[in-house]
């Protein structure tokens, strides 16, 4: 059978992309290489697993700003959900959309070929698939970034993929090396069981906490009371708000972020902040070489560590494509709006964003123009390339120059853009009879 798309991928992405490809009344398919839908919400305790979660993690946005059109969570669940709610949630949204038959589960894609009239994509245990486009939705927190540095280190050291349990930790000496939201949660993991725990860090963070004023979810405050306002004051309105809510950054052991709120992506969370004024997290700088079970930092000092946890992100990666239509590094430059690939048209994205607020939401607007591209009712602009080109120069001034923030999207500018397209290009009214 040749499938109007194929999607590659049943995580949130991989799932909003199969609604809004059904409800446009296109054929599809989502090949999953796992057992069940979720992506990295579907937990595993395997550390050479697919997914990154561990067994603490919970999100970082707030419900009421996570919720996917028309499927509201819970009144009693969290107001920040846990892995395993949030994997819930996708599969009822799976049930309740009719997804479920549209699924190939334990299908792992190998390979997906361009032929001159179609994909032919090939799994793991030898089915093949063909489509007239392809969609990938395979994420992007699955392969790990490792830096290098000077010298070894002989003890115990892994990515913060590997991460699973504080019980790893048990009165280990510990160094987590980056303060991304994942590092971030690693530390204030490792102070329930660890002997000590260092975080290294190479810049100033502005970090939110989870909870702001009169008791919302700080994302929340954002959406009602900073987001409606004009482009110009919500950085500097959001900005003052943090500092009275937390004050400055050094009188917690932390140095002053030298760059302005949201150029860099946004630290969330609270426990960071108690642990450091209690002293049970250490703040060091930069990492200068290793030497045995010492680390040596920028600053002249050392110490010495059981255990380093490299949580220094991910790399982008989609080992199923030919390699020159992945879009690593600057290659991103030449996909418009973070979806259609400019070098094959019949290529889209979906999920292949680090946005500013939730994820899945956006992915369900991605999805929805995707829907209307296949179906013939919204084109790319002649000029595309242009426009991409320029949206990548704005992006550079706007973000800090690091691999971490090529996919960096502001929640509210980007759903924005999308919703004006969506709206501009309706779907033929026979969609919906």
């Amino acid at each position: 059978m040749l499938y109007d798309a194929l999607i590659v991928g049943a995580g949130p992405s991989g799932l909003a992309a199969l609604r809004r490809l059904r409800e446009a009344g296109l054929s599809a398919i989502a090949l999953e290489k796992r057992h069940d839908v979720g992506g990295v919400w579907l937990y595993e305790d395997d550390p050479e697993g697919h997914s990154s979660a561990y067994s603490t993690l919970v999100t970082i946005t707030s419900k009421s700003c996570s919720e996917m059109e028309g499927f509201p969570f819970p009144a009693e669940w969290p107001d920040y959900l846990p892995h395993t709610l949030v994997q819930r949630y996708f599969r009822h949204y799976a049930e309740k959309l009719g997804l479920l038959e549209h699924l190939r589960l334990g299908q792992e894609v190998v390979s997906a070929r361009r032929l001159p009239t179609e994909w032919e994509v090939r799994t793991a245990d030898g089915h093949t698939y063909k489509a007239r486009y392809l969609i990938a939705a395979s994420g992007h927190h699955w392969k790990p970034y490792w830096p290098s540095y000077p010298g070894t280190f002989s003890g115990e050291s892994y990515h913060s993929h590997a991460y699973k349990n504080p019980l790893q930790l048990q009165n280990r000496r510990v160094l987590v090396i980056g303060a991304g939201n994942s590092g971030a949660d690693i530390a204030t993991d490792a102070v329930r069981t660890a002997r000590s725990v260092d975080l290294s860090i190479r810049r100033g963070y502005h970090i939110l906490p989870k909870f702001g004023f009169f008791g919302e979810p700080t994302d929340a405050l954002y959406k009602n009371l900073v987001a409606p306002l004009p482009k110009f004051l919500r950085r500097p309105m959001a900005s003052l708000t943090l500092r009275l809510l937390l004050g400055p950054m050094n009188r917690y052991g932390m140095p002053a972020p030298r760059d302005p709120l949201f150029y860099t992506h946004p630290l969330v969370n609270s426990e960071l902040l108690y642990h450091l004024r209690h002293g049970r997290i250490r703040i060091r700088p930069s990492i200068e070489r290793l030497e045995e079970s010492r680390v040596y930092f920028t600053d002249g000092t050392y110490a010495e560590y059981d255990t380093l946890i490299w949580a220094t992100g991910y790399e982008i990666a989609f080992p199923y494509l030919p390699p020159e239509l992945v879009p690593q590094g600057e290659k991103i430059r030449r996909l418009y709006l973070n979806i259609f690939s400019l070098e094959e048209p019949t290529l889209l994205f979906v999920g292949l964003i680090q946005p500013n607020g939730c994820l899945w939401n956006l992915s369900e607007k991605q999805a929805a123009l995707i829907a209307r591209y296949l179906r013939g009712v919204y084109r790319l602009p002649p000029h595309a390339a242009a426009e991409a080109e320029k949206a990548w120069q704005a992006h550079q001034k706007r973000y800090a120059d690091s691999p971490r923030h090529l996919l960096e999207v502001d929640w509210y500018d980007y759903a924005a853009l999308l919703d004006r397209l969506i709206k501009k290009h309706p779907l033929p009214r026979s969609v919906y009879a």
